[in-house]
């Protein structure tokens, strides 16, 4: 792997750790700031080049990946849960206003 590849390839993989404890902490707009910048070394990372020897920086950022999409997912559930109770809370409240109102 030339110099540059390993560099930019290494990179990508320390900001992927640096997502993810950005994701634990449920900072979700530094997620995204840091999956630019993570966008722009995997960008400069030849993948066409990839050989026997980029294969252990790979596998741990496809790891690392996977670990990153399954806390995004749990965030997403929870929102939605809560969405879902914003939802139900404003339509019994409605119902209550609604049925008070008609007394």
């Amino acid at each position: 792997m030339s110099d540059l590849a390993h560099a930019n390839l290494q990179r990508a993989l320390d900001i992927t750790v640096e997502m993810i404890d950005a994701a634990t902490s449920d900072n979700w707009p530094r997620v995204v700031e840091l999956d630019a910048q993570r966008q722009v070394c995997l960008e400069h990372y030849q993948a066409g080049a990839a050989g026997p020897q980029h294969r252990d920086a790979l596998l741990a950022l496809q790891v690392h990946n996977r670990a990153l999409l399954e806390r995004a997912n749990l965030a997403h559930e929870a929102v939605e849960r809560q969405l879902n109770q914003h939802q139900y809370n404003h339509r019994a409240l409605q119902t209550y206003i609604t049925s008070s109102s008609s007394r």
